[in-house]
Parts: C-alpha cells; structure tokens; sequence
C-alpha cells in the first residue's frame, strides 16, 4: 500500500520527539519500497544527519565527506524538487571517484531511491532521501511527488520545533499516533473522520483518544484538546 506525502505530512507534525519523526520516515519507507532513509541539512562547513542508512556506510560517508562527490547531492543543489536516482547508473560514469563511489554505495546496500531537496534561508540545503538494497531503479506509481518539498520544509521546522521547544510533559507522554488523532480532534474531526484521514479504524482512534484523555486528565474530548494545548502539546 502506497503512503502518500501528505499522510507522512500529519505524521511528522504529530511526532513529539526525533525518533518518532524517524520512524514517521521509516513508516514511509517501507510502505513504499524503501529499506532506508536519511535527512541531510548543509550550511557551511556543518552537517545535520540522522537516518537510517547502514551504520557502515555512514560512517563512511560522514568521516571521508562523500557528501561533495555524492551525485544526489550534486542534483539537489542545482534545483529543489523531488528526483529519482541510481547507483547503478553512477557505475558508466566517465569519472573514476564517482565509480568508485557507487561500487561503494551498492556494495553497502544503496542502489537506487528517491530524493527531495529544497534551499532555505541563508544557503542552507535540505536533502531527504529514501534508498533501497535491491533491484536496480524505483518508480514512484501512485505517489504524489509534487507534495515533497512541502513535505521536506515541514521536516526541517518540526526538527527545529522538537529541538527549541520544551513543552510540559504529562506523567505519562502522549504517543505519536495519541498525538496524531489528538491533532485531528482538535481540528473538529470525528474518529471515522481522522481514521479515513489516518487509515486507521475509526474504534482504533477512539481507542488513541480515551488513552490520551486518560493520561492527561479529561473527561472528554474538548477537555483533552483544551488540556494539550495549555501544557503546549499542540
């Protein structure tokens, strides 16, 4: 089943900490063909990563700065948009670095994959890429590409949000998902409204939001939006 942008949208805007926005991404990924995903902001000489790709590659790929010869890289600094790459391709290249380069990346799982990119304020480069270890080429089908640069400054600021902000924190924390149909309530939506929006059952989402009540005091669903919203949980 295809997880559209806009459903990883909501996802990351009810996540409440970087690990629940990684495995929004993850989520994504694997609902869509991918094994792996990684999020890189360029600005000067400093580097924000976090990902999933395999440990080794990482490692390799941060401590000998690949990040000036990757050809994802490359790409994404000439234009924002969302492109689909191949390492496989990378391998004909005339160039013996980038050969070597792709032989590198397909040897640790990174054959092709799908990239976002978008430029904010004072050059700084957003990259959001999701890779897979096998086949050689990923077409998107039904997904919506058009929605990734959206969804790619929403990333970027929900980071800078998580990372800022400190909001009070219940005895007992909110999930993403208690989060995620918290959101939805607070927007007016039934739980058969945020289960199609979600594509979670509408009992599933009742189930999320009598959790959430319960844990920060409300009697009702009003009560719980009013509730998260003075402890800044929304």
């Amino acid at each position: 089943m295809v997880m559209q942008f806009r459903m990883l949208l909501d996802c990351l805007d009810a996540a409440v900490c970087d690990s629940a926005l990684s495995q929004a991404l993850t989520s994504f990924a694997n609902c869509n063909g991918f094994d792996y995903h990684a999020y890189l902001g360029l600005e000067g000489g400093s580097r924000d990563y976090f990902g999933t790709f395999p440990t080794d590659w990482q490692d390799l790929y941060l401590k000998n700065n690949l990040a000036c010869l990757d050809p994802v890289v490359r790409q994404a600094k000439r234009s924002s948009g969302t492109f689909i790459w191949s390492a496989t391709g990378w391998l004909h290249s005339r160039d013996a670095k980038l050969r070597h380069f792709a032989s590198d990346a397909i040897e640790h799982g990174i054959t092709h994959g799908l990239a976002i990119s978008a430029r904010t304020s004072f050059d700084r480069q957003l990259i959001l890429s999701f890779a897979s270890s096998h086949g050689d080429y990923w077409r998107p089908g039904t997904l919506e590409l058009s929605d990734g640069v959206p969804l790619l400054m929403e990333l970027h600021h929900r980071l800078k949000e998580l990372r800022q902000t400190v909001p009070q924190v219940p005895a007992r924390p909110l999930s993403s998902r208690e989060r995620l149909c918290l959101i939805w309530a607070a927007k007016g939506k039934t739980a058969i409204e945020t289960g199609t929006l979600t594509q979670l059952s509408h009992r599933t989402v009742q189930s999320y939001l009598d959790t959430a009540r319960s844990k920060l005091g409300a009697a009702t669903v009003a009560q719980l939006v009013a509730n998260a919203k003075d402890m800044k949980l929304i």
